[in-house]
């Protein structure tokens, strides 16, 4: 389950069906998205994954999988290749089978590994990713090295970002300002490491940033998610917003939930602003005239 996940996650409703999911893919194209991340939960328990794939393909989606890996084997690989699949991100909670079947509460290490196999054997680029907090932040550099011993080409330490399920366990989550400084450093160490030629992206909590920035460059701006239910979201964690209304592709278009619903609306310009924010030239804004070109 990932950090942004709301806390009534349980209670989502039923998840939209093959057909619903290829309409909302068929809008989302003729409005111009061209690219599709198909995240979780975990994405390979849906059965049809591979049809959305292939259909995604057909309508020229540049198309990523972020997966735990539980579901993935040798055929359903080879069958998603042959979708048109373009990408695999595999996710890890650290760098031992002990601390990663802890942290997830699942026997999970090996298999893991096995699929990282596969990812390289099938000529997908390895992309690992690592959410880091308070429990496995001090084990960088363990997780770097694994990552090089099973050929990562690129490697994504996500801090955890505290909405939704975070925000609630922040405080058994959140590491400190040192053991963030420390990751940092030997991070980089290992970038200036010779012949190094993993790619490493550090990315800090917005707990410890300096000033507030645009979540996902700006609600409304660029970024559109639907949710197993439909709902219609400008972030992963937009419905912990409060008093905001999101749309559901069931009974909304695509076109309607970007130009005309009220949650895509909302943070667009700068008439939501409080002053002194909104005459700051320091405030964020996003505008509503970069919204043109969604990507699902």
């Amino acid at each position: 389950m990932f950090c942004y996940n709301p806390t009534d996650f349980s209670r989502t409703g039923t998840e939209l069906s093959t057909d619903d999911w290829l309409r909302v893919l068929r809008e989302a194209r003729a409005l111009g998205s061209v690219q599709l991340g198909l995240s979780g939960g975990e994405p390979l328990v849906r059965d049809d994954l591979e049809i959305i794939v292939a259909e995604a393909h057909s309508l020229g989606f540049y198309t990523n999988l972020i997966t735990s890996g539980v579901g993935l084997n040798e055929s359903r690989i080879q069958v998603l290749k042959a979708a048109g699949l373009d990408h695999i991100q595999l996710s890890f909670q650290d760098s031992t089978r002990e601390m990663n079947d802890f942290l997830s509460s699942t026997r999970t290490f090996e298999l893991k590994s096995k699929v990282a196999a596969l990812i390289k054997k099938h000529d997908y680029p390895m992309v690992l990713n690592v959410v880091l907090h308070r429990l496995n932040i001090d084990h960088v550099e363990q997780i770097l090295n694994m990552a090089e011993e099973i050929g990562a080409d690129y490697v994504e330490l996500a801090n955890t970002q505290y909405y939704g399920w975070a925000q609630r366990n922040r405080d058994r989550l959140l590491p400190s300002r040192e053991q963030l400084r420390r990751a940092e450093e030997v991070t980089q160490r290992f970038r200036e490491k010779p012949g190094q030629r993993m790619r490493i992206f550090f990315v800090v909590p917005d707990y410890f940033e300096r000033r507030p920035k645009p979540c996902m460059n700006g609600l409304g701006s660029i970024f559109l998610t639907i949710t197993p239910d439909g709902t219609a979201l400008p972030c992963h964690a937009a419905r912990m917003l409060p008093g905001i209304e999101f749309p559901n592709v069931r009974t909304s278009s695509v076109e309607s939930v970007w130009y005309h619903s009220e949650g895509f609306n909302h943070f667009r310009g700068d008439s939501w602003m409080k002053e002194p924010c909104r005459s700051c030239p320091k405030s964020i804004r996003t505008s509503a005239a970069a919204a043109v070109r969604p990507t699902c």
